[in-house]
């Protein structure tokens, strides 16, 4: 069995541009099982359904939660209170990585966290897994931490200090966005448009819907269309 595990920001963006119809099918093509934790699940249902904004896509996730073509993660494949003791060592370590004006810098949030928790518990116990992550400063914390620590530099216009042996806690992470899964739900044909603007459409409204993305990154996917 494998697992993709995501993250809140990648199920409300394929919700918010009418995408979420197309877990079904990229999870046969994927021949494992969607995950999310407790936290998730507050974070794009419980808490969105008590706001009549988001309501709708709250109640659209609920139901592939429902269907189970996305399932809770505690008690299926970690225990809670491991998942829990996990994930407060990785809300630490990643927020006492990179400092500025002698005051910790806060990286990631719990839902992040035990995303990350959930990966790396799995990955321990031989269990294959990735991670849809779209925000940038996860990513670049598990994939190119000095990219994070010179962004943070030219932000904040001030030195800043890094733990660099926390660095390692963060490399094993395997990391998509929710663009590589619109880009094979296209390259299968699970999207129906033979239109042939569709691929494009969909990165750019995945991008603007929060993936971090650049335009260089969205041409080097369109290329593979032909492939």
């Amino acid at each position: 069995m494998k697992y993709l595990i995501f993250d809140s920001g990648s199920l409300i963006n394929f919700t918010s541009n009418g995408l979420l119809h197309l877990f079904t099918q990229l999870r046969e093509a994927f021949k494992g099982e969607f995950l999310i934790t407790h936290s998730i699940r507050y974070e794009t249902i419980e808490h969105p359904m008590r706001v009549k904004r988001f309501e709708w896509g709250a109640l659209r996730i609920k139901q592939l939660l429902d269907r189970g073509i996305i399932k809770i993660a505690e008690g299926k494949v970690v225990k809670a209170d491991e998942l829990k003791k996990r994930t407060n060592q990785i809300l630490s370590t990643a927020n006492n990585t990179f400092f500025a004006r002698g005051k910790a810098i806060h990286l990631i949030e719990e839902g992040e966290s035990e995303c990350l928790a959930l990966s790396e518990l799995l990955s321990e116990k031989g269990i294959e897994n990735l991670i849809v992550i779209d925000e940038r400063t996860a990513r670049l914390l598990c994939e190119r931490p000095n990219n994070l620590e010179r962004l943070f530099r030219k932000k904040l216009h001030t030195k800043i200090k890094s733990i660099k042996s926390n660095y390692g806690a963060f490399s094993k992470f395997r990391i998509i966005r929710s663009t590589e899964l619109a880009y094979i739900a296209y390259k299968r044909g699970f999207t129906r448009l033979k239109d042939p603007r569709t691929l494009d459409a969909i990165l750019y409204a995945l991008k603007f819907g929060g993936v971090s993305i650049s335009d260089r990154e969205i041409k080097a996917i369109k290329k593979l269309k032909s492939r």
